[in-house]
């Protein structure tokens, strides 16, 4: 509908003369109207790849509420700062359209203009490009108004702002990941090389921005109500529990754990798929940590208790939860998908420990081979045998 009104997605040459078209009683309006719509799609296509997503050519040519046109109006970039500021949202929405405009062209990139079949990211999109764009972000950051700048007096919309800092982060993983050197499964860092210090690489940045991700998620959750019924952060918890859960280091990946599944059961009051989201990262750390299959049965136990319908298997949830993954495979590595594998990862990591436990002989082999094959028995409905002679998982 944006596109067929002019307002976004379309050439400038084109959108201008409509634009030209609009009085000025309703120019602010229609800007608000054409931004709005333009940040939240360039958000979903940003934050969750779902299938079907629109990927607009083009930003909105009407300037930015709070901006007017200097000279002809024939690309949103001729624009210019006026004393237009909003009574009720201040700085915020004009700070917010331009961080979008910035992540706009990181969606055509990397999302859009894909390969069939999918490959590396690192293969279609330069590093250089990359860091174009983090310096852009630091940019914005850097120039952004003191009227920003939380206080105990600030506004809603300044406190509401705090969000876009998680953004701000979350927008620099995404950028940086597909250089960092486990997703390249490579031994050493790319250089930066635009910046003066030796050291700098995506690497650096991307665990830069990983602290301070950790640090903003607890402090969000620990003074606001907001992530209780609001869903607009939680792209910051799937992005630290990748982070987490793909560095072999990191001492606090069962600390984080807790945390992720106590937010989405909060959130999951309010939205369905939450549930599908804790059973997702669930899965995740079964399959790259050393979380004994009891204690996730038991942390999915409690976090499934008064659930809102009788099977989370039945919850779509089509966007990404293992960022990695979803470079090569989007549809293995969507919530849904992972949710929905939570019991074969765990009978899985109970055949591998049984075979493990008879190998050490703390398992009689007598008790654990039945007709020369090695299986183990879930004892609920609709469980499933592990076969060691097929390492399948049939269902009966």
């Amino acid at each position: 509908m944006a596109t067929r009104m002019g307002l976004l997605g379309v050439d400038p040459a084109v959108a201008a003369s409509k634009a030209q078209e609009i009085t000025p009683a309703l120019q602010n309006a229609t800007s608000s109207a054409a931004w709005s719509t333009f940040n939240w799609i360039v958000l979903m296509s940003l934050f969750y790849q779902q299938p079907g997503l629109a990927y607009p050519e083009y930003p909105p040519v009407l300037p930015i509420p709070g901006y007017v046109w200097l000279g002809a109006p024939n690309e949103s970039a001729n624009s210019v700062r006026q004393p237009l500021q909003s009574a009720y949202m201040g700085d915020t929405f004009p700070a917010l359209c331009q961080f979008w405009r910035i992540i706009h062209e990181v969606t055509l990139r990397y999302y859009h203009d894909q390969p069939n079949p999918r490959g590396r990211l690192s293969d279609h999109v330069r590093l250089g490009f990359a860091e174009y764009k983090y310096r852009e972000l630091i940019a914005w950051a850097e120039t952004l108004p003191s009227s920003m700048m939380r206080s105990e007096q600030s506004p809603h919309h300044v406190l509401t702002f705090q969000t876009a800092s998680i953004w701000f982060h979350c927008a620099i993983l995404d950028i940086l990941r597909p250089f960092t050197a486990t997703a390249r499964s490579a031994s050493t860092s790319l250089p930066f090389k635009t910046f003066s210090c030796k050291n700098s690489s995506p690497d650096t940045a991307y665990k830069a921005s990983v602290n301070q991700l950790k640090r903003l998620i607890i402090v969000y959750r620990k003074n606001y109500t907001a992530p209780s019924y609001t869903m607009l952060w939680h792209t910051a918890l799937i992005r630290v529990a990748n982070a987490i859960l793909t560095d072999a280091k990191d001492p606090e990946w069962h600390f984080y754990l807790s945390f992720w599944i106590q937010c989405y059961e909060n959130l999951r009051r309010s939205y369905h798929f939450a549930e599908a989201i804790g059973r997702s990262l669930l899965s995740m750390t079964l399959q790259r940590r050393d979380l004994s299959v009891d204690e996730a049965r038991h942390m999915m136990q409690q976090f499934e208790e008064n659930r809102l319908n009788s099977s989370s298997e039945d919850i779509r949830a089509t966007f990404m939860a293992e960022l990695n993954l979803s470079m090569m495979d989007p549809e293995e590595a969507t919530v849904e998908s992972l949710a929905n594998k939570f019991e074969d990862i765990a009978l899985f990591r109970e055949f591998t420990s049984r075979e493990d436990s008879v190998a050490d002989g703390t398992v009689d082999l007598d008790e654990t081979y039945a007709g020369g094959i090695t299986m183990k028995v879930a004892s609920r409905p609709g469980a499933r045998v592990l076969c060691a002679m097929t390492q399948s998982c049939i269902s009966y």
